[in-house]
């Protein structure tokens, strides 16, 4: 390394040379051991490709489950990891006009009754009330799976919370949706949880909203099965974007592939294909009665008979089985069908599906099953007010209360999302600065050779600050660049949501270190004469060009590892004097 070179005021006989001029912050992740600091979802570092994260061969999804409780209008939130794995309710929302000690209890098929569900992949949920009610719309709400909204602006989400720790939401657990001006009309203000983001109407009154699906940019579809039988498509913050787009067919459920088509059920032997890139309906086509619908190893799947459409070969594979409600893909493209049987198929070489089960067992569901982390499954017990989960081989494992009549067979994990539409794997890690208000700089990623990002494949990295943990939750993500200075997120903690895509060709980007850094604290009086002026400049423009050790920042005033006219800039920046000029 080259001397370091230091220049006195003349007539100073000493000085005092500061050998920290900059202070900055700086973690990197790059090791096993860094990366299992934060939470790993569908990202390895296994070997032999350790110390570098990327995406699971099998995909995987989040550990909650959102369960639609269509006759009491509310939403269950189950935390599938919860009581040592068996599951475990853990909050509770109304989606219409009501409170938590008098809810409805209508049945499954009067009132708003909400049903479908869409996950994104950030984990909120996005539910449609169907609206049997002659009178009013089909309504569409967000809940976030983390922080919220604070209407009420006492400082804290004021959110349903299982306070006695016995995995059942109790009427005291939860909050009430007040109709403030007694119009009838579903308006956000009148929620008291404040996890509830937003509400929308759509469509007309008794349209029923019956199909839930997000694309491939994370917009939402939404259904109509009477009246207008047409798709509306909104964005993640509930504005409209398209429709009404008119299928002629009465629009039951529906998946989107990674290409972007729309797959729809409709309660009959119709097939529905929307184009979501382009907004409009493409055609429909007759197969076999179906109901429940998933996408997988380059199929549609539906039930109620269980059938395949491949869209390669325009072509059906029909009646592999009967007498089930819905149906899903799981992470190693098995097919599962069922309830209240509960039957598990697997595909020969060409992708058909073999009719016998490989396994199957009798369950108490009525509606499903979805796939949860782990590759779980889950079935909806409508008729016991309850879930149930069973492992990859059909074996029960437990069943949960939940709240009056569930009613969900959708994607209510984000498994379908994430491993279908829009595969994705996230890390999310939180580094502790140590200092309260701290600056943030910048987030930079893949600095060692082992990082690669294939063509089409991508890595998307956001940030947030906040100066403490519970109120990084209440804050959005800023998206970042690549070692882009000037990031001026401002808190003692810093969590960093780091996002990885593969290609079409599913080859993964790899994540092989990301660094987070703070704002340098400049001193830049380096000869300790009491001013920054011309000497101190002179100091730093006689050792340009000169490497530094990391964490050793001695004339490096932006910590990037080596001493040049950057520095020489931020200190001319902070002279004292016009000029730079030495004071007389």
């Amino acid at each position: 390394m080259q001397r370091l070179h230091a220049q006195v005021c003349v007539g100073v006989a000493s000085a005092v040379f500061l050998v920290s001029s900059a202070i900055a912050t700086t973690k990197t992740y790059t090791t096993d051991a860094d990366f299992d600091l934060g939470s790993l979802s569908s990202l390895n570092h296994d070997a032999p490709n350790s110390n570098q994260l990327q995406i699971n061969v099998v995909g995987d999804t989040f550990p909650i489950l959102w369960v639609a409780n269509a006759g009491e209008d509310t939403m269950s939130r189950v935390n599938t990891d919860g009581d040592g794995g068996n599951g475990c309710e853990e909050a509770r929302y109304l989606t219409s006009f009501g409170t938590p000690a008098a809810l409805a209890n209508h049945g499954a098929f009067s009132g708003p009754a909400p049903s479908r569900t869409a996950v994104d992949t950030d984990g909120n949920v996005y539910v449609a009330n169907r609206n049997f009610s002659g009178g009013r719309s089909p309504e569409l709400l967000k809940i976030a799976v983390e922080g919220g909204v604070d209407r009420n602006g006492n400082g804290v989400i004021d959110t349903s919370v299982d306070t006695n720790g016995d995995c059942m939401i109790q009427p005291d657990e939860m909050l009430p949706v007040i109709d403030d001006n007694g119009d009838g009309i579903l308006q956000i203000s009148e929620f008291r949880d404040e996890r509830v983001i937003w509400v929308t109407s759509f469509a007309g009154p008794a349209h029923l909203g019956r199909s839930l699906c997000l694309d491939t940019n994370g917009n939402l579809w939404a259904g109509t099965y009477s009246s207008s039988q047409s798709y509306y498509k909104f964005d993640q913050a509930g504005s409209l974007l398209a429709g009404p787009i008119a299928t002629s067919a009465s629009n039951y459920g529906c998946a989107v592939d990674a290409s972007g088509r729309l797959w729809g059920a409709t309660l009959a032997s119709t097939l529905v294909e929307v184009d979501t890139n382009t907004d409009t309906w493409t055609t429909n086509r007759a197969g076999q009665s179906n109901y429940g619908i998933a996408v997988g190893n380059d199929r549609v799947y539906l039930g109620s008979t269980l059938h395949a459409f491949n869209p390669a070969t325009n072509t059906f594979q029909f009646s592999v089985a009967f007498s089930g409600t819905g149906v899903a893909v799981d992470g190693d493209g098995a097919v599962w069908f069922g309830t209240p049987t509960l039957r598990k198929f697997a595909s020969n070489g060409s992708g058909d599906l073999i009719s016998t089960p490989v396994c199957s067992v009798g369950t108490a569901g009525e509606r499903g099953p979805i796939i949860g982390k782990g590759g779980r499954i889950w079935t909806i017990n409508t008729g016991s007010n309850s879930i149930s989960q069973y492992d990859t081989n059909c074996n029960f494992i437990s069943t949960i209360p939940v709240g009056r009549a569930p009613y969900t067979y959708s994607d209510a994990s984000g498994f379908g999302a994430r491993t279908q539409t829009d595969p994705t794997g996230i890390w999310t890690v939180v580094t502790d600065s140590g200092s309260p208000g701290n600056e943030w700089d910048k987030v930079s990623w893949n600095s060692e050779p082992e990082g690669n990002i294939p063509a089409g494949a991508s890595i998307d990295v956001e940030a947030r600050a906040a100066d403490t943990l519970a109120g990084l939750s209440l804050l959005a993500y800023t998206p970042v660049g690549n070692n882009a200075g000037g990031l001026g997120l401002l808190g003692q903690f810093l969590q960093v949501r780091t996002v990885l895509r593969p290609n079409s060709n599913d080859e993964s980007p790899v994540l092989s270190d990301l660094t987070v850094a703070s704002a340098a604290t400049a001193n830049c009086d380096n000869n300790a004469d009491g001013e920054v002026n011309i000497l101190d400049i002179q100091n730093i423009n006689a050792n340009r060009n000169v490497s530094v050790p990391p964490g050793d920042p001695i004339f490096d005033l932006d910590a990037n590892g080596i001493i040049n006219v950057l520095d020489s800039r931020i200190c001319v920046l902070q002279c004292d004097n016009a000029r730079c000029a030495i004071s007389q």
